[in-house]
């Protein structure tokens, strides 16, 4: 339905009123949802001041589902021991969980290697202990896996040759990227997305889980992983092997920031130190809580530690310089590249020079006679073949860049897809409550952006339109409405994460400004379709120009403004869930997690969820739109 078709000859049936109405409903379901959801009160009194909670950041592969029992209980001991409530955050990301210490919505945390040295750099943190485990080891290994029994041996994967498909690890991995570049790519010289034939970024287990399914080749895993999946997938850790172990790496660490107070950090280092280590059933039950971390204690320590991590991010950097001294020359464009761009081109040329000759008038019509069909002159013939000739030549050209030969593996591999449709049409509910509070969640992050995007696009999309604005207003306006629908959410909501640090406001702030941006096209393309007599109605009288748009464009306006706000308010239910990837929190968090982990069952349950929960949003926005129309 198009503003015209809507607002031509029609008077609209919504008043001033009734919009008033409508947005007082929304703002007070807006007002019931964050009661709903209060944000936790993480600030401080003053400087130095004890905080009212602790948020404890903890990296885990396997999600909040698996890795939350096992916290849980030390955690526990701990707000017990300092008198302080600790919250747990769960992600998979690393650069989020370094962010939300830097934006103090985090103050203690577990990290890997690298990350804590990013956290120290950047987040103003430091260390109190590090990991060791059950064998008495304060280090790790970094490994690359294959499938058993696939014969890929370390030299086969040194050869390269666009072989094979190879799972790196996340950027900020100690074990998945760096240790592998500094002691095995970097000294043979090899650079992975040049030697491999495909290379993907994931967690240890994901990559591990691809790797025992056959869908990678190699990948880039460590020592604790290993041992992780033989205690709680054994059949997945029966179908790999480890072709390559790298030297030592520091071993995880506990962190906290540094403008803690001084007896506060005391306590928690305290804590941890001597964590399972004294006599009684109290030890005897820590014990047991640091068994089912893969741990025997928390070993005092402080940033040195990290000096071998440091060194090896230095040898990094010295052979990332010396690689681009002698960068090899880009390789120039083949026949193949640019013979399509020749081809339009030509079709361009063509379609100019042939509206240049002047088109046939066709003579009169006398009365009764049928008009004759009417004909396309030469240039509109040939505009037709650039437009339509055009698209086939690119269509043809992206065939094989977009791998469409392999669909027949869509076929070859039904196996694959038998078995994972098996999982798929078995949902497990055992976590059904656990998920549906997330999905809510993700509604109150997609109703609060909505409800900041409508504001934000009714000054825009009035000062976009050209029949209420002049050009030298209306130009650069509608620049910005560009660039706000331009930039993918998840770009929005990562810089966002940087400024408001981890968390929900994150993905509220990114869909409020795409929002805005696609809100306010179509709020001044219906501005641009109104009938300018009631607004001339109104400036009859001497109002001003803010009671003309009150009085003479927004009644008319209304309707379709309402409806593009509750369809977008419903697209963005959807778009929501995407946002977890960032660590925007909500259902998306714990789609990609068991996504990751190859929790089909799992998936399907948050799938029917969100099927369900979107489907409910439409039906309450029909209701809305017939009661308010």
């Amino acid at each position: 339905m198009t503003p015209s078709n809507t607002l031509a000859g029609k008077t609209p049936r919504m008043t001033f009123r009734s919009l008033f109405t409508a947005l007082t409903a929304l703002t007070a379901a807006l007002l019931l949802s964050l009661h709903a959801n209060p944000a936790a009160a993480q600030t401080q009194d003053g400087a130095n001041a004890a905080p009212r909670e602790l948020v404890f950041t903890i990296l885990s592969a396997e999600g909040q589902a698996e890795s939350g029992p096992l916290w849980e209980p030390l955690l526990n001991d701990l707000q017990r021991e300092i008198g302080v409530p600790v919250r747990p955050i769960f992600a998979t990301n690393y650069s989020v969980l370094v962010e939300a210490m830097r934006a103090n919505q985090a103050q203690i945390g577990w990290f890997s290697a690298l990350p804590a040295v990013q956290a120290i750099d950047r987040s103003n943190a430091q260390v109190i202990a590090r990991i060791v485990d059950p064998e008495g080891k304060d280090s790790y290994t970094s490994t690359l896996i294959v499938k058993k029994g696939s014969g890929i041996t370390v030299d086969d994967v040194a050869r390269c040759g666009k072989r094979y498909d190879f799972g790196l690890g996340d950027a900020q991995s100690t074990s998945g990227t760096l240790a592998p570049m500094t002691y095995f790519f970097g000294p043979r010289g090899i650079t992975p997305s040049e030697c491999f034939a495909t290379v993907r970024s994931a967690n240890h287990q994901a990559n591990s889980f691809s790797v025992a399914n056959g869908q990678i080749d190699v990948a880039t895993s460590n020592s604790v992983n290993t041992i992780f999946l033989r205690r709680n997938n054994p059949a997945i850790a029966d179908q790999i092997e480890t072709i390559w172990e790298s030297p030592p790496i520091p071993e995880s660490g506990i962190l906290l920031r540094r403008d803690l107070p001084e007896g506060l950090k005391a306590k928690i280092r305290e804590f941890f130190v001597t964590y399972g280590q004294g006599a009684g059933p109290g030890s005897e039950r820590q014990r047991q809580v640091m068994d089912g971390l893969n741990y025997s204690q928390f070993r005092a320590a402080d940033d040195s530690y990290l000096d071998p991590i440091r060194e090896m991010k230095a040898d990094q950097a010295r052979r990332e310089g010396r690689a681009s001294e002698v960068a090899p020359p880009k390789r120039a464009m083949s026949v193949k590249d640019w013979a399509p761009f020749a081809v339009i081109g030509a079709l361009a040329l063509l379609a100019l020079l042939a509206n240049l000759i002047p088109s046939r008038a066709s003579g009169p019509v006398e009365a009764g006679e049928i008009p004759p069909p009417p004909v396309k002159s030469l240039g509109a013939k040939t505009l037709d073949l650039l437009l339509w000739g055009g698209f086939a030549v690119m269509l043809i050209a992206a065939f094989n860049k977009v791998d469409l030969p392999n669909i027949v593996n869509l076929f070859s591999n039904s196996e694959n897809i038998r078995n994972y449709g098996r999982d798929f049409l078995n949902p497990d509910f055992s976590q059904w409550r656990l998920l549906v509070e997330q999905m809510w969640l993700t509604v109150q992050i997609a109703l609060w952006g909505t409800f900041l995007a409508v504001f934000l696009a009714v000054p825009l999309s009035l000062m976009a339109s050209r029949n209420m604005a002049p050009g030298w207003i209306v130009w650069p306006v509608r620049r910005v409405m560009d660039l706000l629908r331009s930039i993918p959410d998840l770009v929005i909501g990562t810089l966002f994460i940087v400024a408001v640090g981890l968390g929900p406001l994150a993905g509220v702030l990114a869909i409020a400004l795409n929002t805005a941006g696609v809100l306010a096209k179509l709020f001044s393309e219906a501005v641009e379709s109104i009938d300018r007599g009631p607004v001339d109605g109104v400036k009859a009288t001497g109002a001003g120009r803010l009671h003309e748009i009150v009085w003479g464009v927004i009644p008319q306006v209304a309707p379709l403004w309402t409806s593009f706000a509750l369809y977008r308010f419903e697209s963005n239910s959807r778009a929501a869930t995407v946002l977890g990837l960032i660590g925007a929190g909500g259902i998306g968090q714990a789609l990609f997690e068991n996504l990751q982990a190859f929790n089909y069952r799992t998936v399907s349950t948050i799938a029917i969820i969100i099927v369900v929960a979107v489907t409910l949003i439409d039906t309450l926005s029909q209701i809305m739109r017939k009661r308010l129309l």
